[in-house]
């Protein structure tokens, strides 16, 4: 699978105008959402290795274990812990009434681009949810691997700029639908190495899934832990406060010239649309590298 990626800077200031904006041209209300990553380095080559416990174990984990089979890449074990975070003095201001909660409405090319967003990108009412709400610790976050949905996430070092006006890369994520998370990365020969905290909104809009986010620090720690600090505890990796707006588009087969245009042109349109506001830009390729050193 291929992800097409534009990425713009907002100040802290800027959050909440931009977050209406992109409410109003998504046509929906925005999706708060909070994320922990647990980064794991290789120990030694996967060529051999079988990857139990995920879903599909066919198309996304072959591909997977065929992508690591030349450079050793670091992988991240993604938990979505939203329903259970006290964000109640994360974003005080950020209400998200704007909108009319609808996503936007696909273009013509939707049912050739765009992949299943169960990925990353359903929108999820939490109040029709039946998982259990409570945090019995307001002051930390637990490592739920039986109730949260985590997923085994890879990013490829992206292509060499200069050939599309976005960044490109091969991604898989894999969702952990059977056996204990930590045990599977250990089978894989995979170690902890670190670990952060994404917190922001998602929206849809046509075939782009836009995230307005930034990551957090996680005090480094031997391995993974059960509890982290609150989120309203951790310091923003920019100490300014600034968030990121990633637009992305999945491309479930770029080998198809026709299929990876109309993706393209999506995004640089959503770019045009979003002068004067946010400036999209590619990323800069090392900084997007997963390589291990």
């Amino acid at each position: 699978m291929h992800e097409l990626l534009l990425f713009g800077q907002v100040q802290s200031t800027q959050h909440d105008q931009v977050l209406k904006l992109l409410a109003g041209i998504a046509s929906m209300k925005p999706d708060p959402f909070t994320e922990r990553h647990l980064v794991f380095k290789p120990r030694k080559p996967t060529t051999s290795t079988s990857i139990a416990g995920l879903k599909p174990a066919n198309a996304q984990a072959q591909a997977l274990q065929a992508q690591m089979q030349g450079d050793l890449f670091y992988l991240q074990l993604v938990g979505d812990t939203s329903l259970r975070f006290n964000r109640a003095a994360v974003l005080p201001s950020r209400s998200g009434n704007s909108g009319s909660g609808n996503s936007g409405s696909g273009n013509s090319g939707s049912a050739q681009v765009l992949t299943e967003l169960g990925d990353s990108g359903t929108m999820n009412d939490t109040a029709d949810q039946s998982h259990d709400l409570t945090v019995s610790d307001t002051t930390t976050s637990t490592i739920d691997f039986t109730s949260d949905p985590w997923s085994i996430d890879f990013r490829d070092l992206p292509e060499v700029p200069g050939r599309r006006p976005v960044s490109s890369r091969l991604m898989a994520s894999v969702p952990i639908t059977d056996g204990k998370p930590l045990d599977i990365m250990n089978s894989m020969s995979y170690t902890y190495s670190s670990e952060y905290v994404l917190e922001g909104h998602r929206l849809i809009h046509n075939n782009i899934i836009l995230l307005l986010h930034r990551p957090l620090m996680v005090p480094p720690q031997a391995g993974p832990v059960m509890n982290i600090p609150a989120v309203e505890k951790l310091d923003p990796l920019d100490p300014s406060g600034g968030f990121i707006l990633q637009a992305a588009i999945r491309v479930k087969d770029g080998g198809k010239p026709e299929t990876m245009t109309i993706a393209i042109n999506e995004l640089t349109n959503f770019r045009d649309l979003m002068k004067g506001a946010v400036d999209l830009e590619v990323a800069d390729r090392l900084a997007l590298d997963t390589r291990l050193r």
